[in-house]
């Protein structure tokens, strides 16, 4: 019996039709010869996982078939190697091959040489195209274009002209204010992925998980690209396409390219390209690397600031080991004990008792100094200040890596070229700690700090004293002689 097999991938004006690639093969049956018609529609021909295709090969190896008739030798595969294995099992069940369209038959000695050639060429087409296809990809990557699937939340996918051409790029929608509102609260708190969906869920409806929430928060595309961004990805080994003078903290990022399935898709970026896109970012640079640094450190924050005896849970930690302190309540009394204290052997007999009420009236004093002291001006900086501080800490990249590389020289100078690039070194180095300088003299913060009211201190309730101590605070530390408080500005 003879095997006519037809494969189509998707209907298209410009593609031949199953019916046609099987009236196309019968031209080659000769006359009231038996034969039996294997079709898949809808199925690549990138590999042979096609249910029709293998019921063929299992008549094959069943010996029910003489002769293969296709319309064209893509049909079959589109792979030279997986080719060659179905070859190979023709010649051992001594089944001859027939393309209707490139006019060979296997049967005779030019036929079989005429199959392998033409293979040889099927491959490199498809090996062609593919390289062209990555080619065109990486290129409209590297130039900020968006590359394709759904926009993230908070932007709509347009069209529209970029230097003579129609391109596609992310433009802000409605939804932006709930972006912002994701990163500020996670970024600013001590809340879970979890309890931010679940507060999300009541304010929007729709549909919030940990999944989708850390897909967004890792979202470069959402990020004001400055300075601390390029060196974020410098150090994430990323293939950064802009200079550092790209980032000055106005536009986005498009992160794309190759990597590992079976590596974490957000910290196995070797293989990634980062480039600098054409719409602007939403959320401030801080903001951003405060929520990767939360999301890194802190992938399972499970009840933190969940506690029920004071507002300072999830805030109050060991000053010599780092983990938190629990309350424990014995008789009247509340007092706080390291919960790192056996697991690592650095709190057994070094932390004293503290009780919780002596705590927490300490930390109230010192938010309201704090709050009285603040300079709310001086904390809430013009966008300005922002714009001249990321000029510095680009300028102080550029000073590095230009010591960098007259260190790199000195090994291989001679004695008077050594001389003139010290005197260099020590130039640039001067520049450099007069940039350091005028860094640490700027008090400028990149986010508005959200200073709440603490007049009615004795009537509010817990979850408003848990929220005020969170907006102000990042950590109280306990030590045996003093009560460090962290401040978030």
């Amino acid at each position: 019996m003879v095997a006519i097999y037809a494969r189509q991938s998707i209907d298209k004006k410009d593609s031949i039709s199953i019916e046609t690639q099987i009236n196309f093969c019968k031209r080659e049956l000769a006359d009231n010869q038996d034969y039996r018609v294997f079709q898949d529609k809808g199925f690549s021909g990138k590999n042979t996982s096609r249910p029709a295709f293998k019921e063929m090969l299992e008549a094959i190896k069943n010996g029910n078939i003489e002769k293969i008739i296709v319309y064209r030798l893509d049909r079959i595969s589109r792979s030279i190697t997986d080719f060659a294995n179905i070859f190979d099992l023709l010649e051992e069940q001594k089944v001859d091959f027939v393309s209707a369209n490139e006019k060979f038959d296997t049967s005779t000695p030019v036929g079989k040489a005429m199959l392998y050639i033409i293979m040889v060429f099927a491959q490199l087409e498809r090996e062609t195209i593919a390289e062209r296809i990555k080619d065109n990809y990486y290129s409209r990557g590297k130039n900020g274009v968006w590359l394709g699937g759904p926009p993230p939340l908070g932007f709509n996918n347009i069209k529209k002209s970029h230097f003579g051409k129609t391109v596609a790029l992310l433009e802000p929608n409605q939804d932006v204010a709930i972006v912002q509102t994701i990163f500020k609260k996670y970024a600013n708190s001590n809340c879970s992925l979890g309890s931010l969906a679940k507060e999300l869920l009541l304010e929007h409806g729709g549909m919030w998980n940990n999944i989708k929430l850390a897909r967004i928060l890792h979202n470069p595309a959402y990020v004001k690209a400055d300075a601390d961004i390029y060196h974020f990805y410098q150090f994430k080994k990323c293939i950064l396409v802009n200079d550092i003078d790209d980032f000055d903290g106005k536009k986005g990022c498009s992160l794309y390219g190759k990597r590992d399935r079976g590596a974490n898709k957000y910290n196995a970026l070797e293989e990634q390209v980062l480039a600098i896109a054409l719409h602007e970012g939403i959320v401030d640079s801080q903001t951003w690397l405060r929520c990767q640094d939360k999301l890194s450190n802190n992938r399972q924050i499970k009840n933190t600031g969940k506690g029920k005896h004071s507002w300072l849970s999830g805030l109050i930690k060991c000053g010599y080991c780092g983990y938190s302190m629990n309350v424990k309540v014995y008789n009247q009394y509340k007092y706080l004990v390291c919960t790192g204290r056996f697991s690592t052997g650095n709190c057994i007999d070094k932390l004293a008792t503290h009780y919780l009420e002596d705590i927490e009236s300490y930390v109230f004093q010192e938010m309201c100094s704090f709050v009285e002291n603040i300079d709310v001006e001086q904390v809430n900086a013009p966008k300005d200040s922002l714009s001249d501080k990321n000029g510095l800490k680009i300028e102080l990249h550029k000073l590095e890596s230009e010591i960098e590389k007259l260190l790199d020289t000195l090994d291989a100078s001679n004695p008077v070229l050594m001389k003139y690039i010290n005197e260099k070194i020590v130039s640039l180095d001067a520049k450099k700690s007069a940039i350091l300088e005028e860094l640490n003299t700027c008090t400028v913060s990149t986010y508005k700090l959200d200073i709440p009211d603490l007049s009615n201190w004795s009537e509010s309730s817990l979850e408003i004293k848990k929220d005020a101590a969170q907006r102000l605070i990042s950590k109280v530390l306990l030590l045996n002689d003093k009560i460090e408080v962290v401040w978030k500005a």
